[in-house]
This record gives structure tokens, C-alpha cells and sequence, in this order.
């Protein structure tokens, strides 16, 4: 019920306000996503013991987002084309869902629907709404960006038909179809940015926040007995401390200045394409970092059916 409600408000929200999921996606992009992101140092500090491999690990990551924020301001298209196919592989993480399937061409299919139905149901759902934000987005190469988009978008229902007519039983898994579903239905009752903001904002950025948390918890456990997963715990306990208090202040110097600094619509091109860039860069580094912790990340005490 409450999740029908909350999905109403944010249909009204959307049809009424022109900003609002502009907004909305700045808003949840600044605070869970930033927080579920910054909580990569849990990880590099798991990834990389000792000072001198963590500060050279932190400078590796910076810089890959670094350089990669600077090839997607130089080319709009082929920031569209990096971010859509590192959020198939990024969303698709298997966090326990399907990660300890024997077949694993299986678990590949899964993971490919999983992970596309969040950017490529938009595509296929409001084409007319996301060809009217690209060029918001990317400028003069929304063209290109729409047809990489379209593209890409239709091999992915292509990939979901063959996969079901040749793995059949195997894909009818309650969490992967119960994902797709509610993909489905915010982006049915959504524009694509409202949408997106959604999945990314909430679904997403909670699932790791979560997991991140019970992980820390069960080193917790461990660490009673164990030196070294005692001082790892240590130093995650610090850094989620020092994320959480970060993401606070974010939070409160945004409810401070937004008011304040009312976004002109020709400021909505400057914010929107930067947030995509920004998006775009830290998104590299981290998804490589989930993938070396995935095991870590998807073990017995954090596996969750959602």
C-alpha cells in the first residue's frame, strides 16, 4: 500500500513539475549514490592492506575517473555508449541472487536482463521522453547517443528472447523476473530520469549500502577471534563513519543552497551533463572494485533474495 501511495506521489510530482525528476535525480545521485560510492574505501581498504598499496590503489581509482570524465566531455555518444554497457554489468551484480549457480551460462543470462532493464527499458518504454532529455544531456550528439541507445536496447530483448527459449525453466527465477517487473512499472508510470533516479537512487544504492553494513557486521564477528579481520574492522568502522558524516553535510549544504540558487533552464544542460560525466567516471573504478570484492560481497551472511 505504502508503495503504491509513494508511487502516486512521485507520478503527480512528475506531470506537475517540470524539474522534478531533474531534481531528484541530482538529489538522490548527491546523497545515497554518493554514500553507496564512497563506501568503496570498505573495499579498498579489504582490497589492499597496508598504507602504501591503499594510497596507491586511491590514487589509481581517482585517476581512472579522472581520464575517463575527460573522454566522455569530448565525446557525448560515447559516454551514453560506456555508461549503458558498465550499468549492465554493474546493476546485473549478483550479490547472491544467482552468483552460486552451478550453470553458469545461466547465471551470465541473468545477470545481462538484470542488469539491462534498468537503462534499456527507457529506451523502448519512453523513446519520445529520452530523445527530449538527450540532447539536454549530450548535446549534438544525441543523435548518435539515441541510436547506440536504440541499438543496444533491442539486442537486449533479443538476448531475453533467445535466452528464455534456450534456457527456458532456468530463467524463470521469482528474484530476477520480481527485479524486471518493478523496473518495469516505474519506468511505465515514470518519465526515464524519475525512473532511473528511483532504481539508482534507492533500489540500487541501498542493496550495497546494506550489504556493505552486514559485511561489516559479520567481520565484527570474526575479528573476535582474528587479528587481522579485527583491524580490518577497525578501519571499515572508520570509514563508514566518516562516509555517513560526509553524505550529512552534503545533505545539509544542499537543503541550505538549493533554495537559494533556483536551477534557470539554461543551467539544466550545465547540471544534467555533468552529473551524467561524473556518474559516468566513478562508476569505471567502482564497478571494478565490486567485482574483485564480489565474492566477499555476495558470501553466505550477506545474501539477500532481492
Amino acid at each position: 500500500m505504502l508503495s503504491v501511495l509513494a508511487l502516486a506521489t512521485l507520478r503527480y510530482l512528475d506531470q506537475s513539475f517540470a524539474q522534478a525528476g531533474l531534481w531528484l535525480f541530482a538529489g538522490l545521485t548527491l546523497t545515497t549514490g554518493f554514500f553507496h560510492g564512497a563506501l568503496d574505501i570498505v573495499l579498498l581498504q579489504r582490497q589492499f592492506a597496508g598504507a602504501r598499496r591503499l594510497a596507491g590503489a586511491a590514487i589509481l581509482y581517482i585517476a581512472a575517473a579522472v581520464l575517463l570524465a575527460m573522454l566522455c566531455l569530448q565525446s557525448g555518444w560515447l559516454m551514453v555508449l560506456i555508461l549503458l554497457l558498465m550499468s549492465v554489468w554493474h546493476f546485473g551484480e549478483p550479490y547472491g541472487r544467482w552468483a552460486r549457480s552451478a550453470w553458469a551460462q545461466g547465471a551470465w543470462v541473468h545477470r545481462v536482463i538484470a542488469g539491462g532493464a534498468p537503462v534499456m527499458l527507457p529506451a523502448l518504454i519512453s523513446a519520445q521522453a529520452l530523445q527530449a532529455v538527450l540532447p539536454i544531456a549530450v548535446g549534438p550528439d544525441a543523435a548518435w547517443a539515441w541510436t547506440i541507445w536504440q541499438t543496444l536496447a533491442w539486442l537486449w530483448v533479443g538476448l531475453c528472447g533467445v535466452g528464455l527459449a534456450v534456457l527456458r525453466q532456468r530463467l524463470f527465477s521469482k528474484p530476477l523476473w520480481a527485479e524486471v517487473a518493478v523496473v518495469f512499472v516505474l519506468n511505465l508510470a515514470l518519465s526515464p530520469l524519475m525512473a532511473f533516479s528511483i532504481y539508482f537512487g534507492v533500489l540500487h544504492s541501498a542493496a550495497h549500502i546494506f550489504r556493505i553494513a552486514t559485511r561489516h557486521r559479520h567481520g565484527a564477528a570474526i575479528g573476535q577471534a582474528n587479528v587481522r579481520y579485527r583491524t580490518l574492522n577497525q578501519r571499515s568502522g572508520v570509514a563508514i563513519v566518516v562516509t555517513s558524516l560526509a553524505t550529512l553535510v552534503l545533505m545539509l549544504v544542499l537543503a541550505w543552497y538549493l533554495p537559494l540558487a533556483p536551477v534557470a533552464a539554461s543551467e539544466d544542460h550545465r547540471l544534467l551533463t555533468w552529473l551524467l560525466v561524473a556518474l559516468t567516471a566513478v562508476t569505471l573504478p567502482h564497478l571494478v572494485l565490486v567485482s574483485r570484492n564480489a565474492h566477499w560481497l555476495t558470501a553466505q551472511s550477506s545474501a539477500n533474495p532481492l
